[in-house]
């Protein structure tokens, strides 16, 4: 009888939740990508501070041509301490060119150990797939690689 009891709840509680039309419109959008040009984006997340050249701690293992614009493989190191004052707290990825440019952005601590991210980002014509490092201490790092798309992108 508890089992039953139990789904008789989550169900009751999953319906008031559907009822409120805040939650609602929360849970229907929530997928949704935001479509931002690059230039907002950036300034989105950068909150308009200066973003110095990070190509030399900023390691990029983004394949020149992968066979498909729908799963691109992006393997980001960040030659960086972690420590408890002084590391990378945040690690964004862009691309310049899809209707939704920000792919993804990351929130580190200390205890990761290290700064690194792999995804899948999804291109649809070749551009610049854009890295943006958030230290914990404000300073923005950008590094950056050009990745051809075969004619079609990602559809």
């Amino acid at each position: 009888m508890q089992r039953r009891e139990f789904l008789k709840g989550t169900f009751a509680v999953a319906a008031c939740a559907l009822l409120n039309p805040e939650i609602q419109n929360n849970v229907l959008h929530a997928e949704e990508a935001e479509e931002l040009s690059y230039a907002d984006a950036l300034e989105l997340f950068t909150d308009g501070a200066a973003v110095a050249d990070g190509s030399g701690m900023i390691k990029l293992d983004i394949p020149d041509a992968p066979a498909s614009g729908a799963t691109v493989p992006v393997e980001i190191t960040v030659d960086h301490p972690m420590d408890a004052d002084n590391y990378i707290a945040s690690i964004a990825v862009f691309s310049t060119k899809n209707k939704a440019n920000k792919v993804i952005t990351a929130d580190l601590t200390p205890d990761c150990g290290m700064a690194y991210l792999y995804v899948n980002a999804k291109l649809g014509q070749t551009q610049d797939v854009v890295v943006i490092v958030k230290t914990s201490k404000g300073k923005f790092f950008k590094a950056s690689k050009s990745v051809k798309i075969a004619l079609g992108g990602c559809g």
